[in-house]
């Protein structure tokens, strides 16, 4: 029986191994810097690359039509009916451009378009049912869907009193039933109103104001707001002013420029508050109750201002009618004049939503770089970058049992080289950059701001629905973190787990990368999962 498993036994480890080990690339790399941008320094102008980046407010949004699925065989006339259908109740409320035959990228730019609806048809026996996402013709994030569902009738049901569904002619009224053989019955469909509530979203944004002074009075355009820390306030797309006020100084007036759909951060400093900061305390999914020093303070998302510098314990408490249980602990540093942020990803899963935009920085205040969020993460560059890396990195994340995914696309659909990092706060840090093809391993200690490549791997077959994986998994009780390509260990390295982590997707500016650099992300702790889920039941 020896000499069947043997080659069986083979098999299967080089059919299940992602990886094979190459010659290790002769070359070093810098370890990337995490600067982030200050907050609220400069005054944000349009960037030039996203023209939803408006300086004057638009109050209707223009919109327009895109099929994206059709049942074969369907009729183009009956298609340019529910067509019609669609586009009636959508038309009192925004502007609409009749997409071209053809598909032209300058089209919605030219139309200055805020929703593209794309639709896709269903049908099932004498039931068509139309699904509308709302998407934003910029950024890959909707704004909401709706479903709308039609009986097909061949014939009016009464001979002798007819009725007809009708439409707008150029000149006047048509009766559709003169014209085709069939017409559809509008069975369900959208509120106005949540069809008012899409179209009114797909031109706001948000803005969260922090302060090293609690209680600092906001004003929007001349209104009172609110007071600092004010998180998440919406408003209409376009240039606004904001003033902040406190006591005995004069108000602060800063500009600043809202894009639909996206959250921008304000931080206002008093040159008066020099011993004090601003902590802001996240998880995903939200709800987790903020213990501080001993305090419960709220529930996630969390912010303060006006917290005096020093070291204080947090704790994050899922809360029942009957107990409680503690997901996490750990230390916070509140710095003078700075905004702490902690996170907790209980789960983040299938890229890098919407929701999560706040769980990122940006690790360069470069004009000529950008990085977006919403819907999954995009890369762009405007000119040439200097020299340095350039993407996104973490909030702070507590040491303990963590296991971090990010998926790669195939090698064929990268222009550039991509880099994905690890690092706590002694500045240790492990880098994987992967140059399209293969996949080179970094290990940098906290002196080093150079280090040559460890070892080099290359993908055996790649799997056009999976992409390629990346995995960090720490293990606390070895001290110990592991990095997997695919489902094969391929290092494994000491790690501490006294100081906070960060996460990072980059690329270098000697070959950027441009648009999605991730298929993929997951993000959690194991052991908080299992209490969630426990929770939930």
């Amino acid at each position: 029986m020896r000499y069947v498993y043997l080659p069986v036994l083979c098999f299967l480890v080089g059919y299940c191994s992602s990886v094979t080990q190459i010659e290790t690339l002769n070359r070093s790399f810098t370890k990337p810097k995490f600067v982030t941008p200050d907050i609220g320094e400069s005054e944000p102008l349009p960037s030039g690359r996203d023209y939803r980046e408006r300086l004057v407010n638009k109050s209707t949004p223009s919109f327009t039509l895109l099929w994206k699925q059709i049942p074969e065989g369907f009729s183009a006339s009956d298609v340019s009916l529910l067509e019609e259908k669609i586009l009636f109740p959508h038309s009192k409320l925004g502007a609409y451009q009749k997409s071209p035959a053809k598909p032209d990228p300058k089209f919605f730019q030219a139309n200055d378009i805020d929703l593209v609806l794309e639709l896709s048809l269903s049908k099932v026996a004498e039931r068509l049912s139309v699904e509308v996402l709302y998407n934003d013709p910029v950024l890959s994030q909707n704004f909401g869907k709706a479903v709308f569902v039609y009986q097909e009738e061949k014939e009016p049901k009464s001979k002798n009193a007819k009725s007809f569904d009708v439409f707008h002619g150029k000149k006047h009224l048509l009766p559709l039933t003169e014209f085709v053989p069939s017409y559809f019955l509008e069975l369900s469909s959208p509120s106005s109103d949540e069809v008012r509530n899409i179209f009114t979203s797909s031109l706001q944004g948000k803005v969260s104001v922090f302060s090293t002074s609690p209680g600092t009075t906001i004003y929007l355009d001349g209104v009172e707001i609110g007071k600092a820390p004010l998180i998440g306030f919406t408003l209409q797309n376009g240039k606004h002013t904001l003033s902040f006020a406190k006591p005995g100084k004069d108000q602060v007036k800063r500009n600043i420029l809202i894009r639909a759909g996206k959250t921008t951060r304000v931080f206002q400093e008093w040159n008066d508050d020099i011993s004090q900061g601003t902590v802001v305390v996240s998880s995903f999914p939200v709800g987790l109750d903020v213990v501080i020093d001993g305090q419960k303070k709220g529930k996630t998302q969390y912010a303060e201002s006006g917290v005096p510098y020093g070291s204080y314990p947090i704790q994050f408490i899922r809360t029942t009618q009957d107990s409680h249980f503690e997901y996490a602990k750990a230390g916070i540093k509140i710095r003078p004049k700075q905004i702490t942020s902690i996170a907790l990803p209980i789960s983040l899963e299938d890229g890098v939503g919407w929701e999560s935009e706040e769980f990122w920085n940006l690790t360069s205040s470069s004009p000529n770089f950008s990085a977006t969020f919403p819907g999954k993460l995009t890369f762009a560059k405007n000119k040439d970058l200097p020299k340095g890396w350039y993407g996104v990195y973490s909030e702070d994340l507590i040491p303990d049992y963590l296991e971090a995914e990010l998926v790669l696309d195939l090698k064929k659909s990268y222009s550039g080289a991509l880099g994905l990092s690890i690092h706590d706060h002694n500045q240790n840090t492990i880098l994987v950059y992967v140059d399209q093809t293969d996949f080179h391993i970094v290990k940098f200690s906290g002196n080093e701001s150079e280090a040559p490549v460890r070892s080099s791997f290359r993908w055996n077959k790649e799997d056009e629905l999976k992409g390629r994986s990346i995995k960090f998994a720490t293990d606390l009780e070895k001290k110990m973190i592991r990095l997997y390509l695919g489902n094969k260990m391929v290092e494994e390295f000491p790690w501490s787990f006294e100081t906070f982590w960060n996460l990072g997707v980059l690329t270098p500016h000697n070959a950027p990368l441009v648009g999605m650099p991730l298929r993929g992300l997951k993000i959690q702790y194991p052991d908080m999962v299992k209490f969630e889920q426990r929770f939930q039941k």
